[in-house]
């Protein structure tokens, strides 16, 4: 006859809670954190108000100047600075962020 065995788990929100990965937990604000960190010496800069001014939010990265969104789509750029800074960032950083984020959430990046 088989033994039975019994597995008691927490629910997944109270495993999620201790490596810090609920919406809006420790690991998404890391997140967030890094890539505006990541992403400051991607955005056009002639003043440095549109970089310096930058918002974050629980999940996501406000440029909020008026001509930001101009910026964003229309930047000629010079050197590492110019449109679309987020996803050049990400193609150069992505791997280092993930890496950074898995630690925090006391995991690897595989």
């Amino acid at each position: 006859m088989a033994e039975k065995i019994k597995l008691q788990m927490d629910p997944a929100q109270k495993i999620l809670a201790k490596r810090g990965l609920q919406k809006g937990g420790s690991v998404q604000r890391f997140f967030t954190h890094e890539m505006r960190r990541k992403m400051d010496p991607y955005v056009p800069f002639l003043t440095g108000t549109l970089k310096n001014t930058a918002i974050e939010h629980e999940d996501s990265v406000e440029y909020g100047q008026p001509y930001a969104k101009r910026q964003y789509h229309e930047n000629k750029g010079k050197g590492l600075r110019g449109r679309e800074w987020d996803k050049r960032c990400w193609a150069d950083n992505g791997d280092s962020i993930l890496e950074s984020v898995a630690k925090m959430a006391g995991g690897k990046a595989e």
